[in-house]
């Protein structure tokens, strides 16, 4: 095995290294090369979180989605002319599958006109070098990493660095992509690559970004674990405006700052949580009824995505009330929450006014979540006697993650440390120096 294929299944959460195996089973069922490419290859070789696994297909990608097993996975959209659909697995890892392709653009943030292709050109076709990279999932050159842009070495530069002279015109969303990613990596814009981000700004493309290019990349944002250092970054290069002309004079980063101390909570116990709600709460908080209106028109929003976000006060005025007051149990505590969304009680843990319930939620993300997401159906069936298809199992299950969240840990008794009787000190000799 490779020692990139090897590092990559360490990096991985369970989920993705489930969706990992099922694509490339379901690509060599397909007889179709695959290829993981773009962000998590940057991340991998960066040493960041692997968030999102884009797969690339050199042929009919679709046709890999049709092989996959439709119980483990969700799909959220697709897109028959790039052959492309998101999916989501188990709930924590989110994937992309899509055709290796080649794009030609007519005119400045024209639609492209697209053409299947090799992997080389679907790397060459990507907005900066550190996205530019794939790693073989082919059995003949497994784990072999492909750079014709020579990414890796801007990786170790720690700098973002355009791909073509033309980039900002074509997509002018990337300009987003890129003041975020800089934000996120902590790393610096390649000289001509500033230039061409500030003709691109001066042109005006900005208000060339569709509606629903400037969303997603909200989206992105609320994604961010530093989501107040990607907003003061974006308010540096005046692209802010893109959202909410007003936005960038009625900024509260210190709200924002606050969301994200909350967040590494949640993050580390692995928790699938959409956070865009909460972080557009507290982007618009100083914003007018009508201004927050614009953003959702600027925005492409739909009522459906919005309700995180409008409907989050009284959410979370309701489950406070559940929340206060004595909980004896973790098990009370434990079905309270799961039967709530998680961007609501990540709010909470952020800004409710009562310290004990920001405890209470403190300790169902670091404790009871934990102990409950690892209980298995096998450990269950062993446990209750029961077949994971009967219709009992589910209760058994619920009573058996009852029992064990509200088990005590077991007291170690660590035995007093031996006191050894001290041993009588040599009495030294003392030289007599006679004077003269």
């Amino acid at each position: 095995m490779s020692d990139y294929i090897f590092l990559l299944e360490s990096r991985l959460n369970p989920d993705q290294v489930q969706a990992l195996a099922q694509v490339q089973q379901a690509a060599t069922h397909a007889q179709l090369r695959l290829y993981l490419a773009g962000g998590a290859i940057r991340d991998l070789l960066s040493g960041s979180k692997i968030r999102d696994l884009d797969f690339c297909v050199e042929g009919p990608a679709l046709k890999i989605v049709k092989q996959l097993d439709s119980r483990l996975f969700e799909i959220v959209s697709t897109d028959p002319a790039r052959q492309s659909a998101e999916v989501v697995f188990g709930g924590r890892a989110t994937i992309e599958i899509a055709m290796c392709r080649r794009e030609t653009y007519s005119k400045a943030g024209a639609k492209p006109e697209i053409e299947r292709s090799t992997i080389q050109d679907d790397l060459r076709r990507r907005d900066f070098s550190v996205n530019a990279l794939a790693l073989s999932l082919n059995p003949a050159s497994r784990g072999l990493l492909l750079d014709p842009t020579n990414g890796l070495a801007d990786i170790e530069r720690k700098e973002l660095r355009s791909l073509n002279t033309s980039s900002f015109y074509e997509e002018p969303v990337r300009m987003l992509r890129l003041v975020r990613l800089a934000a996120r990596l902590g790393y610096s814009l390649e000289e001509r690559t500033k230039s061409q981000l500030a003709s691109a700004l001066e042109a005006g493309m900005a208000d060339r970004i569709p509606a629903r290019a400037r969303f997603t990349e909200l989206r992105k944002l609320a994604e961010e674990m530093d989501s107040a250092g990607a907003v003061k970054a974006l308010t540096h290069h005046e692209l802010l405006g893109v959202f909410a002309p007003h936005l960038a004079k009625k900024l509260d980063l210190p709200l924002l700052a606050r969301l994200d101390k909350a967040r590494p909570a949640v993050e580390e116990a692995g928790v699938p949580v959409n956070s865009l709600g909460p972080f557009l709460y507290c982007l618009t908080r100083k914003l007018s009824g009508a201004e927050r209106n614009a953003l959702k028109t600027r925005t492409g929003m739909k009522a459906s995505e919005a309700s995180g976000w409008t409907g989050l006060e009284a959410e979370a005025r309701a489950l406070q009330k559940l929340l206060t007051g004595k909980i004896a149990q973790h098990s009370k505590l434990y079905k309270i929450l799961a039967g709530q969304d998680p961007a609501v009680a990540l709010f909470l843990l952020a800004f409710a006014p009562v310290s004990g319930v920001r405890d209470k939620i403190k300790t169902y993300f670091t404790v009871i979540y934990p102990l409950a997401r690892a209980v298995t159906d096998a450990e269950v069936e062993q446990k209750a006697g029961l077949k994971r298809t009967s219709p009992k199992f589910a209760a058994a299950r619920e009573a058996y993650v009852a029992a064990l969240v509200d088990k005590k840990p077991e007291k170690v008794e660590v035995p007093p440390p031996k006191v050894e009787a001290p041993t009588k000190a040599p009495t030294p000799e003392v030289s007599r120096v006679r004077g003269r």
